[in-house]
C-alpha cells in the first residue's frame, strides 16, 4: 500500500487585501449609484432613532405622578416628528419663488460690492477675483436650489413611509438579531452591545436635535429683528449644521452673513447677526450642549472633513449634512465592538473614546 502524505492539503483562498480593493470601489459605486433609494432610508433611519428618543422621553416624564403610556408617548413621539417635517416643508415651499425672485436682485448688488471693493482694494486684485467666479451663475445656483428643495419635499412621503414600517417591524426586527448567535452566550452579547448602542445613539441624537432647534430658534428670532431675507430657511440650515460637529457653527454664522452684506447697504445688521446669532450659539453649543451630553463626541475634525468631502461629493448637499450624524453613528458601533474598535480610535480626536459603558 503506498504511504498517505501527511501534508495538508493545499487551499487558494483570497488574499484579504484583495478583496478590500475590490470591495472597496464596489461599495462606493453602490452608494453613488443607489442614492436615489438610498438617502431616504438612511433619513428614515436617523429619525426613527430621533422618535425612539423621544419616545423613551416622554414615557420617562411625570406629571403629578402620572407617567404617560407608552402606546401615548409613541403617539406624541411620532406627532412631534410629523409636524416637524411640515414645518419643513412649509419653509421650503413657502421661502421656493422668494429665492427665485431674489435671484436677479442679488446678482445685481453682488456686482456692486464688488465695484466698491474694487475701489478699496485696487482693479488688479479685483480682476483676479472676478475671473475666478466668472462662471458663477447666481441665477442657475438659486434655481437649483429650488429644485433641490422640490425634490427634498417629493420625497418627504418615502421617508415618512419607511418610518411607519420601521416602527411597525421594530419589536420583530429586535428579536430577530439574537438568533444570528451562534449560542445562548452569543445572543447575550449581541443582545448588550445592540441596547448600548442603541442607548448611545438615541442620546446623541436626542440632544443634538434639541440644541440645534434652540440654536434655529434664536437664530430665526433675531433675522427677524434684522429683517434678514429667508429668515425661515436660514434658520432651518442653522438647525442642520447643528448636527455637523467642528465646523457647524461656522456655516450657521457664515450664510446669514453673507445675506445681510447683500442685502443691507450698513454693516449693523451683520454686527447684530454676528455679535447676537454667534455669541447665543456659542453659549449653546459651549456650555448648553457639554452640560446636557456629559462629554464631549471628541471627533477628529481631519476625519470630520474627510467624511464631509466623502458624502458631498457621493450624495451631494443632502450628503454634507448626513456625513456627521452616520460618522458618530459608524463611531460609536464601533466603540463598542472589540474587533472595529481601532477604526472607533481612528475616528476620535485624541483616541479616547465615549462609549456608552463612560457615559
Amino acid at each position: 500500500m503506498p504511504e498517505q502524505s501527511s501534508r495538508p492539503p493545499v487551499t487558494y483562498g483570497v488574499p484579504g487585501w484583495l478583496t478590500a480593493v475590490v470591495a472597496v470601489p464596489v461599495i462606493i459605486g453602490l452608494l453613488y449609484f443607489g442614492r436615489e433609494f438610498l438617502i431616504p432610508l438612511v433619513i428614515a433611519l436617523l429619525l426613527f432613532v430621533l422618535t425612539a428618543a423621544l419616545v423613551d422621553l416622554i414615557e420617562s416624564a411625570k406629571i403629578a405622578g402620572w407617567s404617560p403610556p407608552r402606546w401615548l408617548a409613541h403617539i406624541i413621539g411620532f406627532t412631534i416628528v410629523l409636524l416637524g417635517f411640515a414645518v419643513i416643508a412649509v419653509i421650503l415651499s413657502s421661502e421656493a419663488d422668494d429665492f427665485m425672485n431674489a435671484a436677479p436682485r442679488y446678482a445685481e448688488r453682488f456686482q456692486n460690492l464688488i465695484e466698491r471693493i474694487e475701489f478699496l482694494l485696487g482693479a488688479r486684485i479685483i480682476g483676479a477675483v472676478e475671473r475666478a467666479i466668472a462662471e458663477v451663475d447666481v441665477g442657475a445656483w438659486v434655481s437649483n436650489l429650488a429644485s433641490g428643495a422640490s425634490g427634498f419635499l417629493a420625497s418627504v412621503s418615502l421617508v415618512m413611509l419607511y418610518l411607519a414600517f420601521l416602527w411597525a417591524e421594530r419589536q420583530a426586527f429586535a428579536a430577530k438579531l439574537p438568533l444570528l448567535a451562534a449560542n445562548q452566550a452569543g445572543a447575550a452579547r449581541i443582545s448588550a452591545v445592540l441596547h448600548s448602542i442603541s442607548d448611545s445613539i438615541k442620546q446623541y441624537m436626542l440632544i443634538n436635535a434639541f440644541t440645534s432647534a434652540m440654536s434655529g430658534a434664536v437664530a430665526y428670532v433675531i433675522f427677524r429683528l434684522v429683517g434678514l431675507d429667508f429668515a425661515a430657511t436660514l434658520a432651518l440650515i442653522v438647525f442642520m449644521a447643528g448636527f455637523i460637529p467642528n465646523i457647524g457653527a461656522l456655516i450657521g454664522i457664515t450664510l446669514p452673513s453673507l445675506v445681510a452684506l447683500m442685502q443691507f447697504d450698513t454693516l449693523t445688521p451683520i454686527l447684530i447677526v454676528l455679535i447676537g446669532y454667534g455669541g447665543a450659539d456659542q453659549v449653546i453649543s459651549n456650555v448648553i450642549q457639554p452640560a446636557m451630553q456629559g462629554k464631549s463626541l471628541n471627533l477628529s475634525t481631519f476625519m470630520v472633513m474627510v467624511s464631509l468631502s466623502f458624502w458631498g461629493a457621493i450624495w451631494g448637499g443632502i450628503g454634507a449634512f448626513l456625513a456627521v450624524p452616520m460618522m458618530v453613528i459608524f463611531m460609536i458601533i464601533c466603540a463598542e465592538i472589540p474587533a472595529l474598535r481601532p477604526i472607533a480610535i481612528l475616528f476620535s480626536g485624541d483616541g479616547k473614546l465615549l462609549s456608552s459603558d463612560d457615559a
